[in-house]
Order: C-alpha cells, then structure tokens, then sequence
C-alpha cells in the first residue's frame, strides 16, 4: 500500500471524528486505462453523504499561499488564481468528478447510494473569508454538470489548519473516554488533555489547580507564538 501523506491523515482522521468511513489513496481507473486515486474517500451511509477529498501542500515548509480581494483583482477566479502554465496545481482533481460518479468507480448505482456528494480541497491556499464564496461558486459551477442533478452538490474549500482546528476542537467535546488509534486524532487527544485539565494532587491551597493549568497552556502558548528577541 502506498505511504499515507500526513495531510491525508489529517483530513482522513477529520471525517472519521465526524462519523464517516474513510479510505485512503482509493483507486480510480482513468477513461485511457491508466489509474489514478481519490486522496481520501469518505463515506457516511446513514445520510448517504460522499465525500471526495484532496489534500494538496505545496512549496517550502512554511509557505502559506493566500486568495485574497487583491488576488481576485489580479488573477481573477481561484481557479485562474490555480492555474500554473497549463496545468491546475491544486485543483486538477476536479477532471475525475465525473468518472468517480460514473458507472462502478465507487458504487453501483451511484446516485441509489449518495444523496449528498461534498467535495473538498485542503491545502496550504488561505482563502480569505470575503472572497470564499466566490471561490466555492467558480468550483461548483466548474463541476456541477459532472454530478447527477438529483445529488447535492457541498464544496469545502480549507487549510490544513481549519482541519487541524476542528479536529481539536471536536475531540475535547468528545465522550470517547479510550485512544482512537488513529494517530492524528490521539494526538489532538493528548493536546486536550493539557488544554483543559482535570488536575489531581496539585495541594489544597486554594487555586493551586489554576496556577497548574496555567503553566501548561503557557508552555503551549509560548512555543506557538513568535519568539521576540
């Protein structure tokens, strides 16, 4: 089996907190013969909800590539804002919509199985939130034909960090008292664990739990935030 991508774990372990089966790297065979893959797959057959995602970083390990007001002006829609001499970037997944809804590529009988189909790209694009639907209309429009009409059609445009977030946020709330073992999620379980403790043994001085709590978030805080010299 291929190696797992960390940013297809990441969105992988998204959807699984949100109910879905996933699958990763799920084949798909192209109209000239040649195979390609869907990056993560997810499934939820109580809503008959399919999820198709990406996941896409690139260049150096701190860039962070933004769509903003001024990006609109300049490059027009994010998929023109995509496009890198003739080819998409990020968002040559698109072309396999079609097929993924076609004959037995995912189902038989697609739209029997899928009322809902959401496609979502995450990456290292920060799209601001002023220009978001515009961004989320150009994909839609791009790919609407290629999905049955009778199918929702749900566009997730995301960073790595609006996933990560989520993830986080949704596994403080969890009830799931035991690991995951999915190592994204045990991570963000670990991260909880300090943000928000139930502290013992901390002395009966009272507040003597704050000032513990307190320390914790602030070894976090402190790496996090920009080191000032």
């Amino acid at each position: 089996m291929a190696e797992i991508m960390t940013v297809e774990s990441i969105v992988e372990a998204d959807w699984q907190m949100q109910g879905f089966w996933t699958k990763v790297r799920y084949p798909l065979r192209t109209k000239n013969g040649s195979w390609s893959d869907i990056d993560i797959l997810a499934y939820k057959p109580e809503s008959r909800e399919l999820v198709i995602a990406e996941s896409k970083v690139r260049g150096p390990k701190k860039a962070v590539y933004a769509y903003t007001k001024a990006s609109q002006q300049r490059y027009g829609t994010i998929l023109e804002y995509d496009i890198h001499g003739n080819d998409q970037l990020y968002f040559g997944f698109l072309e396999h919509i079609k097929l993924a809804c076609e004959g037995r590529a995912i189902f038989d009988g697609f739209s029997r199985m899928v009322s809902k189909l959401i496609v979502q790209l995450v990456s290292n694009y920060v799209i601001d939130d002023d220009v978001k639907p515009n961004a989320i209309a150009a994909v839609k429009k791009q790919i609407r034909k290629d999905v049955p009409k009778t199918i929702d059609l749900d566009i997730r445009l995301e960073s790595t960090l609006d996933v990560i977030a989520r993830i986080i946020k949704n596994e403080n709330v969890s009830l799931q008292g035991r690991r995951y073992g999915h190592p994204v999620i045990d991570i963000a379980r670990e991260l909880n664990r300090y943000m928000h403790p139930d502290v013992h043994y901390a002395g009966r001085t009272r507040g003597a739990a704050d000032i513990v709590r307190a320390s914790l978030k602030k070894r976090l805080m402190d790496v996090l935030e920009e080191t000032k010299t």
